[in-house]
């Protein structure tokens, strides 16, 4: 009979985080709730692309790291050069194996950023994540200006970003800010 009660307990605890090794880590399983939900961003917006998104050595040239999958939602709304806010917005994220796999591809991510020929503006980024950096860029004259924020930052074993573009007289970094904070929190929930 203890030898029964032991194995039952052993089998109990294999399903459980025992001794320190879920250290905040998220399962490659958990990425499809970390994106940005239909329920985080307003109404008049639609998702049009969700699922598994590129291997990151071929969104970033040289990444190999130890990534295990990745995940996108993607939402847009129609506007006029006089609507508020976002017009179409990204959420993205990618699980690593280890948090020093997720620190390198971060370092590569944001080099990418910097090193590219869009011309991208470091803005104050916000407090999410263990790193973050947030830029943007403006494209075109006049009226129909249009403005790209982004919000990139690393997690834990996850790197994750969020970009929302519109016209620019009425686009805010801090409408990227605050979907960032809310996948931030989404991620902090499946560490968890």
């Amino acid at each position: 009979m203890r030898r029964v009660m032991f194995l039952a307990f052993a089998v109990l605890l294999s399903g459980c985080s025992v001794g320190g090794d879920d250290d905040g880590a998220v399962d490659a399983g958990r990425l499809p709730q970390v994106v940005l939900q239909p329920a985080d961003v307003p109404p008049e917006f639609m998702r049009f692309d969700e699922g598994r998104q590129l291997a990151a050595e071929e969104r970033i040239e040289g990444a190999g790291f130890d990534r295990l999958d990745g995940w996108k939602a993607r939402y847009r709304r129609s506007g006029t050069p006089a609507t508020e806010g976002p017009l179409v917005i990204a959420s993205l994220a990618d699980v690593f194996e280890s948090e020093s796999g997720a620190e390198d591809a971060f370092g590569a991510q944001r080099d990418a950023l910097d090193a590219g020929d869009v011309g991208w503006e470091p803005v104050d980024a916000p407090a999410v994540g263990d790193e973050a950096i947030a830029r943007t860029v403006e494209e075109g004259s006049g009226p129909s200006r249009v403005e790209f924020f982004t919000v990139l930052w690393r997690q834990g074993n996850i790197t994750a970003s969020v970009e929302a573009n519109g016209f620019a007289d009425g686009l805010d970094v801090n409408d990227a800010v605050e979907l960032a904070r809310k996948q931030a929190a989404r991620i902090e929930s499946a560490a968890s």
